[in-house]
């Protein structure tokens, strides 16, 4: 049997436990838990028994969902009889390479852009123009993927974490997808990291609350730490938790600047907000793919509030004073937010952990642990780098599908209204 990358591969699938009942047939399980493993672990090549192992299924019942995965044209049967999950971009050349071709000084892009998930580089792609996608795979270690185009007059890469997350394979794995792409393109001068994340609740204040759709935007907070990741929890003698973290900080706090002068001009003025204009360019763009980009209704942005022993309510989301009149602006457009972030499994597991953290750090949405990612961005002397999410839950990012493709559309735009508004040496002094 030939040695994908992926024999030891960890995607994290809800246990039986946990899931609701799924009334529908079992083929139709099948062929979706396959889709969401091949995004998750994209750009790499599963092997079929891979996915045997991980879906837990028949092997004839995996091979049939394969072939029709294969048909619609969502998979790519590669060499050796592995998977990879197919782009659909009519947008973009792909170029499947073994080696990056090499690229002039003054022609490498200055900005990179890291997702995790695969409906946040479609989202992200999507606000390229000119874009040319290399594939740099390999049968054997980690295969690459960097989509390199224009966003206004700058040039941009943007790349794809394979399976982010809690296992410390996939933490690694993530920071040296980061490591080599700032290896491979030398002259980055920004990083960005889109995609969606979990927003912390406010039950009772209309204008720190942020609701599904809305974007945060990363801002220092005390020592301008924009992040903060949580290692493990303890206890003191009074049974207080204490946490054990780690933090990051921008040191170049430029796109932090840029961010929220154009978020002042459009509270100035309401009607200078173009990332909306791209985020209805980017669902015309993505009509075709098979998650849905479109903005789920207000009625699917249900909030809850755990009052103890493990008994939960539904609430009503804050009202906004009667002096504010943009209420319905805020159920149809996101709003914008800026803050830290946090993660660490520890204090995601619960709602009081993760509300405490929050409350402790100033924190205002949670993703899936990037520390690994920030390292490697420091440990390559990157000193200018941002994170922009798009909010689909209220508790990581990863709990609700059905506001995923959107939220991840929202940070994209809001991402790509930051650099067009950026200067770009190369083109003022001409």
């Amino acid at each position: 049997m030939p040695h994908f990358f992926n024999t030891t591969i960890d995607i994290y699938l809800p246990s039986a436990s946990l899931q609701k009942v799924d009334n529908r047939p079992p083929e139709e399980i099948i062929n979706e838990k396959l889709l969401h493993i091949l995004e998750s672990a994209y750009p790499n090549i599963l092997a079929v028994e891979d996915l045997i192992r991980i879906t837990a299924a028949d092997e004839v019942m995996v091979r049939e969902q394969l072939k029709e995965l294969h048909a619609r044209n969502l998979v790519t049967e590669m060499e050796q009889g592995g998977f990879m999950r197919h782009v659909l971009d009519e947008k973009s050349e792909v170029q499947l390479v073994k080696q990056m071709p090499t690229i002039a000084t003054n022609q490498q892009p200055t900005i990179a852009i890291i997702t995790a998930m695969y409906y946040e580089k479609l989202a992200v792609d999507a606000m390229m123009e000119n874009k040319t996608t290399y594939m740099k795979y390999k049968t054997e270690g980690e295969s690459n993927v960097y989509t390199i185009g224009f966003i206004g007059e700058h040039k941009v890469v943007s790349t794809k974490l394979p399976a982010i997350g809690h296992a410390m394979f996939a933490q690694i794995s993530s920071g040296n997808t980061t490591t080599r792409l700032l290896g491979t393109f030398q002259n980055i001068e920004y990083v960005f990291i889109v995609g969606v994340a979990g927003g912390v609740p406010y039950y009772t204040d209309y204008y720190k609350h942020v609701r599904l759709g809305d974007i945060v935007i990363s801002k220092g907070g005390r020592n301008n730490n924009i992040y903060y990741y949580c290692q493990k929890i303890l206890k003191n003698k009074e049974g207080d938790l204490q946490y054990v973290h780690k933090t990051f900080a921008s040191r170049d706090t430029t796109l932090q600047q840029v961010a929220q002068q154009i978020a002042e001009t459009a509270e100035l003025n309401p009607d200078s907000a173009p990332w909306e204009q791209y985020i209805e360019e980017g669902q015309a763009l993505l009509q075709g793919q098979e998650a849905d980009f479109v903005r789920p209704l207000p009625s699917t942005d249900r909030l809850y509030m755990n009052i103890g022993d493990d008994n939960i309510i539904e609430v009503e989301h804050p009202q906004p004073p009667q002096s504010d009149g943009d209420m319905k602006v805020h159920v149809e457009k996101p709003r914008i937010h800026f803050g830290v972030l946090g993660s660490g499994r520890p204090v995601v597991k619960t709602d009081a952990t993760r509300l405490d953290f929050a409350s402790k750090y100033n924190i205002k949405a949670f993703d899936t642990e990037f520390d690994q990612v920030l390292e490697s961005i420091e440990g390559n002397r990157k000193d200018c780098f941002m994170f922009i999410r798009g909010i689909s839950d209220y508790t990581d990012g990863s709990k609700n599908k059905e506001w995923q493709p959107y939220a991840a559309l929202a940070a994209a735009a809001y991402m790509k209204t930051i650099i067009k508004a950026l200067s770009n040496p190369l083109v003022d002094d001409m």
